[in-house]
């Protein structure tokens, strides 16, 4: 069955580094009722839902290779918190594997390498999801957003 939502991430909505994003929202707008409201400060919880990979490449903070968020419902806003505790499972060209469990704000993301095209499965309590298609690039939330882009069906969510 075909999932794919973001896969986190962390994002620079009005620039990296701008303060003037104070982040969050309304949690009555978000599945899990959470939101993250602490704009841009650096923290492996910040901005769910963002395109992580993007900001990060910019010379903000550490630089991911694979990076996203795992949502509770297709259309949750940007920093609306996620799911925690899914673990996401990425098997790249070469056949490595790599683990991944998302934290308290759904977010995942490593600087691990992974040699392109590469799948991914979410796994939440023996239930799982794949990724219908191979991925070229790492910044899940540059397809998986609200409304989604390049294809994709909105958000990552969890299984």
């Amino acid at each position: 069955m075909p999932f794919f939502i973001p896969l986190l991430l962390l994002g620079c909505p009005s620039g990296p580094g701008d303060s003037s994003d104070s982040g969050g929202g309304d949690p009555a707008a978000c599945s899990t009722g959470h939101t993250w409201t602490g704009g841009n400060d650096e923290s492996p919880l910040m901005n769910p839902g963002e395109d992580c990979v993007a900001c990060h490449a910019s010379g903000e903070g550490p630089h991911f290779t694979l990076a996203g968020t795992v949502m509770g419902d297709m259309g949750d806003p940007d920093d609306c918190n996620g799911v925690d505790g899914v673990i996401v499972r990425v098997t790249d060209a070469d056949g490595n594997l790599t683990e991944l469990t998302t934290n308290s704000a759904g977010n995942f993301y490593t600087n691990d390498p992974i040699t392109l095209p590469y799948t991914i499965e979410l796994d939440r309590d023996g239930v799982t999801s794949s990724m219908s298609a191979e991925q070229e690039d790492g910044a899940c939330a540059a397809c998986h957003t609200a409304e989604g882009r390049n294809g994709a069906p909105g958000r990552v969510v969890a299984p």
